[in-house]
């Protein structure tokens, strides 16, 4: 059938979406007619790379494997359909492209376009246009404007720029002209004047507006504003009186309008609401709040109009340069051959959509697609979603001569994850996309008298909701702060379905105090507010302490210490606090990648190797000679440039090469002997490499986070050399007049800590998560450029944003729209955010002088104190304690919290043949001043292993023999065989389960699965109860066999085979052993949890490994993970 699937984060979408493409290999599908499209490269990549590496794999994967991964797809391991299996892959590499078709929305209309460029009407050979390209080519076609009406003597569009650039800065004025580029064909719709129309759209008048302000003053009530200025005048007062003298000026004055501000001032504030009359002025005059009021009204009305005109008048010209600009801008591409990436999108809609040609290509891919799977359709745009349409309208129309074959469309998304705004995303184009495909799909399927052959198929609704990546803890948090959002909510109307977690472990959701005030004079960075320097310190002073090698921060539900790259700090804006935490981290020793995203340019290891060229270029430049002098490159200090530069007078590079050794300058040489000859790549290069190692200083200096940089620095020379002659000068305007963004790869494997914006870290995970902007305002930094449509159905055309007294007629609904979406993408974005944490949150933010202390109402940090208050969390001192989620321990008991005495449950996990089981040799140590008076020191190694447990069984046995009898039903064997064939430590708690499933991780197959599999199957043993033997056996039994049943439909365990004699599936568990640990051992105190094999029957067909763990807590060290795997052979 079609799927529409919804999935929450953490639910595993990818993996979803392909195990639905292995089952259609599987059923003989051509690759070449499956299409995945999704959002980005890296998902594509990431799904490409999932999807071939378990193909490949299957080529040789031993049979019981493969046997498992089928069974785990839902088919049936039969050996003809494994045959089929391993010739996938070389079926994927036969297909027409070198394999699946899994592209992004835009690689795929590059492919569609350069197959039909002449009737797309693009230039055969068309290559779309890189971000530093796209650049420069805008930055060119606007000089080209402004000089082209300079030379024709043309002042006025040079006069607009200049006007938009002061009310919307520089890089403003350039956004509003190429979001201007990119709605060409609305702007073209537009009649020629623009001014005009845009008068009558607005409701203003279309004359001179001074004259119909003067009409309007004439128009007043001249004896009501008379009896204001008389009632002003009996109050006597300063204040009275000066108000009774503007009156009296403004009615005496010609040109009442230029004056109306002034009278407006008489009964309005400076804010713009009413005075509040006296006794006296109310005595005078006892309508005089009555006239005061319809004064002000009439005075703010007027006053709005005139702003309001003056807005639309700049918007007007506005948008005449840009309609300019916009033909400019697409002669400038098709002159290069070249298309930015909303050509690619609204080329191919529009080819889609072109009569005639239109039905051609659309049957040519109709031809080519049976299968269509969508990745993250909530990013989905509305132009895109009409590609998406026009490639499955065809699956919605019966099976027809497909049949008996089928075509489906299968599409995955999140509405709540919809956060790209800026690129058109909205939850109403993914909930609009879902019911227009399921009207399709009713359509289709007909009424029950048509032929089965000619039925559609049905669009079942699914969603997923269980994480996979957060503990409950952090997903009760994110349940709580959405309900305690309120209004808009998160964008689309009903009720949001409450997360369920399958990550076992606990987890804890804190909220720091919010930080308005700190720094330190000493600070360097002095223009950054005080609240914000400190709370950079404090974010970084915590982050070193959690890393601390001995007394740092575990996480519990992996057993292990805090890492570094276990760190992801979130900001929702790329500003000064995400550079001052870098900064701090890097000032307290901690490993750090630094921001995701940085301008090339930006960076200092590109300032020092462009400071070179810039040497070479022009030597007597002091400052470039400076720069270079005192770079890691030449390695100069201060003090000693100092003392080498004064001089009377002439360059700094000729009073060094009279006065300083040759040897001393020889690098410098050596450099202006090159600049000649070689081209920007191989200069760049000889530094970084050759004899200077320029690129060894450069990180040395630097640190890592300069490798990134280095790198697209060379890449970008070697872009500029294939695209025109090489040259340093060239090179250099070239690098200049870009202003282009490198993004790190935030997924790649990295020992630091990361720091990145929350639209970044989407798709991404940690261990620990903080967002450290939590007290951001989001009404504070609305975008400054809106789309607004004139009439239902018309192209947007954009508008920037009116101030609060520019706003009226439709500008006001466009901008109450534009604000309610974005503070509804404003809550989505935290969901993102909150749920990137597996185990611990942290919640921080800075308060500006503004805030008074209080966080805003709608902002990250309100909405999680009202959630933590929801959640009855209490408020502690200074900072809300961590909320400790619910364990969900194997024996449904948390940490400190358990009524009886811990209880140890010991039990075998079998695979493989073995011969004997041989016990582990110990546990790690615990400390020495650990003890317990009445048994053995537990700080000193076992050495005499029989006598200690020969010390171990005494203390338990006489009063917990009897709890062991009801399982010797279970493990076949006498309680007292079954403890001499196991072993028993000290110290063992039973609610430490969690950390098992890091030492799992080197498990190979079914590692998670098997993990949780345990801990259901243990917790239903711990939630038995008193309950006569005879039936406590009977119930573990039960549970035995239906936990053994669901590691095989899992795949957990697969049979096994001996020779050609095909076996039951093994039963490799045994629970052998619950033992009450003796009341007064150590009690109040964490303890070790042992996973361990128990007993093996000789040649029993199993797994292959056997694990031994254990968890130890120290009151100075925390907890450690004790993990073995011993390999037998049979």
């Amino acid at each position: 059938s079609h799927v529409w699937l919804s999935a929450s984060a953490g639910t595993g979408k990818t993996q979803v979406l392909a195990a639905r493409v292995f089952r259609l290999l599987l059923r003989g599908v051509d690759p070449g007619a499956i299409l995945c499209l999704t959002f980005t490269k890296a998902g594509a990549a990431e799904m490409a790379q999932r999807i071939n590496g378990r193909l490949a794999a299957w080529v040789r994967m031993p049979a019981p494997a493969l046997a498992a991964d089928l069974i785990a797809l839902g088919e049936s391991p039969v050996q003809a359909l494994q045959d089929r299996a391993r010739t996938l892959f070389a079926k994927v590499l036969d297909a027409p492209g070198g394999g699946l078709r899994i592209q992004t929305i835009h690689g795929f209309c590059q492919g569609l376009l350069a197959a039909f460029p002449v009737e797309a009407g693009l230039t055969p050979g068309f290559r779309p246009l890189e971000a530093r390209e796209e650049a420069g080519l805008a930055r060119e076609a606007l000089a080209s404007m402004l000089s082209d009406a300079e030379r024709e003597g043309r002042e006025r569009p040079v006069e607009i720029v200049g006007r938009l650039s002061l009310r919307m800065g520089e890089g403003g004025a350039e956004a509003f002209l190429l979001t201007c580029a990119r709605a060409l064909p609305a702007l073209e719709a537009l009649p020629v004047g623009i001014q005009p129309w845009l008068r009558r759209e607005l409701g203003l008048p279309s004359g001179d507006i001074d004259e119909a302000i003067a009409e309007w003053c004439d128009a007043l009530d001249l004896d009501a504003i008379a009896r204001i200025a008389a009632a002003n005048r009996a109050w006597g007062t300063a204040t009275g009186l000066a108000a009774a003298a503007t009156v009296q000026r403004w009615l005496d004055t010609e040109d009442r309008a230029a004056t109306l501000d002034e009278l407006a001032s008489v009964v309005l504030t400076g804010t713009g609401t009413q005075r509040k009359a006296s006794k006296k002025l109310i005595d005078a005059e006892p309508d005089y709040e009555v006239l005061a009021r319809d004064l002000g009204e009439a005075c703010t009305d007027v006053l709005s109009m005139v702003q309001r005109a003056t807005y639309c008048d700049l918007l007007a010209d506005g948008l005449e340069v840009g309609r300019d600009y916009a033909r400019g801008y697409a002669l400038a591409k098709r002159r290069a051959g070249a298309v930015d990436f909303d050509d690619l999108i609204a080329t191919t809609v529009a080819l889609l959509d072109q009569p005639g040609i239109g039905e051609w290509v659309r049957y040519k891919l109709d031809q080519a697609t049976e299968h269509l799977l969508i990745d993250e359709a909530q990013d989905t745009n509305g132009h895109q979603w009409r590609i998406v349409r026009a490639l499955a309208d065809e699956f919605f129309v019966g099976r027809g001569i497909y049949a008996p074959s089928t075509r489906t469309l299968f599409t995955v998304g999140d509405y709540k994850q919809a956060i790209f705004g800026f690129q058109g995303t909205d939850p109403l184009n993914f909930q609009a996309a879902e019911q227009y495909f399921g009207g399709r799909a009713s359509e289709a399927e007909g009424d029950d008298d048509w032929p089965e052959e000619e039925r559609g198929l049905p669009l079942a609704r699914l969603s997923l909701r269980h994480s996979f990546r957060s503990t409950r803890t952090v997903l009760e948090f994110v349940d709580a702060a959405i309900d305690a959002i309120g209004e808009p909510g998160l964008g689309i109307a009903g009720e949001v379905e409450q997360h369920a977690s399958e990550v076992a472990g606990p987890g804890t959701v804190t909220l720091w105090p919010p930080v308005s005030a700190g720094g330190s004079e000493d600070d360097e960075e002095g223009w950054v507010d005080d609240a914000v320097r400190k709370l950079a310190s404090d974010i970084a002073r915590a982050v070193k302490g959690w890393l601390a090698p001995d007394t740092g921060l575990m996480l519990e539900s992996k057993g292990r210490r805090l890492r570094p790259e276990d760190v992801m700090i979130l900001v929702k804006r790329r500003g000064d606090l995400a550079s001052l935490i870098v900064a701090r981290l890097y000032a307290e020793g901690v490993p750090v990648a630094g921001v995701d995203r940085l301008r090339l340019n930006a960076p200092l290891a590109v300032q020092d190797l462009l400071a070179t060229i810039r040497f070479v270029l022009q030597p007597e430049d002091d400052l470039s000679v400076a720069a270079l002098l005192v770079s890691p490159l030449i390695g100069w200090t201060q003090d000693e440039l100092m003392a080498a530069a004064p001089r009377e007078a002439g360059p700094l590079w000729r009073h060094l090469q009279r006065t300083q050794p040759a040897a001393r300058l020889a690098p410098l040489l050596a450099m202006l002997a090159r600049a000649d000859i070689a081209t920007p790549y191989q200069f760049l290069e000889e530094l970084l490499s050759g004899p200077l190692d320029g690129r060894r200083k450069l990180i040395r200096r630097l640190g890592t986070e300069a490798r990134d940089p280095i790198e697209e620095l060379l890449n970008a020379a070697l872009t500029f050399e294939s695209t025109t002659t090489p040259s340093l000068q060239r090179f250099l305007d070239w690098f200049d007049r870009g202003d282009v963004e490198i993004v790190r790869d935030p997924s790649a494997p990295l020992d630091a800590v990361r720091v990145m914006t929350a639209h970044g870290a989407k798709g991404l995970q940690a261990p620990l998560v903080i967002l450290a902007d939590a007290t951001a305002d989001p009404s504070a930094a609305p975008r400054s450029i809106l789309k607004w449509a004139p009439e239902p159905g018309a192209a947007p055309i954009p508008v920037f944003r009116p101030r609060s007294t520019e706003r009226g007629g439709p500008l006001d609904a466009v901008v109450s729209a534009a604000e309610q979406r974005e503070l509804e993408e404003h809550w989505r974005l935290f969901y993102v955010a909150a749920t990137r944490a597996e185990e611990r949150l942290v919640i921080a933010g800075a308060l500006g002088p503004r805030a008074k202390g209080v966080p805003p109402e709608n902002s990250w940090y309100a909405a999680s104190d009202r959630a933590l208050t929801a959640l009855d969390v209490p408020v502690g001192e200074g900072a809300r304690p961590e909320r400790t989620g619910d364990h969900q321990p194997l024996f449904g008991a948390c940490c400190g919290d358990v009524e009886q005495p811990p209880m140890l449950l010991q039990f075998a996990l079998l695979g493989g043949r073995h011969d004997r089981i041989q016990r582990p040799a110990t546990l790690a140590r615990p400390r020495p001043e650990h003890r317990d008076r009445r048994g053995p020191r537990l700080g000193r190694p076992f050495q005499d292993r029989a006598r200690c447990r020969r010390r171990v069984r005494r203390r338990i046995r006489q009063d917990h023999q009897r709890r062991l009898q009801p399982f010797r039903a279970v493990c076949g064997h006498h309680p007292h065989r079954v403890e001499r064939r196991g072993w028993i430590a000290d110290d063992l708690h039973i609610a430490a389960i969690e950390p098992v499933e890091e030492a799992l991780q080197r498990r190979r197959r079914g590692t998670l699965e098997r993990q949780r599999g345990v801990e259901q199957f243990l917790d239903r043993i711990s939630r038995l109860g008193a309950q006569p033997a005879d039936e406590l056996a009977a119930t573990v039994e039960r549970a035995r066999e239906q936990f053994l049943q669901e590691l095989i439909r899992r795949r957990d365990i697969g049979a096994c085979q001996h020779g050609q004699q095909r076996r039951q599936p093994c039963r490799g568990l045994r629970a052998l052993q619950v033992a009450p640990q003796r009341p007064g051992l150590a009690r109040g105190r964490r303890h070790q949890f042992v996973l361990r094999p128990a007993y093996q029957r000789r040649h029993q067909q199993c797994g292959d490994a056997q694990i031994v763990l254990g968890l130890q807590h120290e009151a100075d060290r925390g907890q450690q993970i004790l993990y073995r795997e011993r390999r037998v052979q049979p």
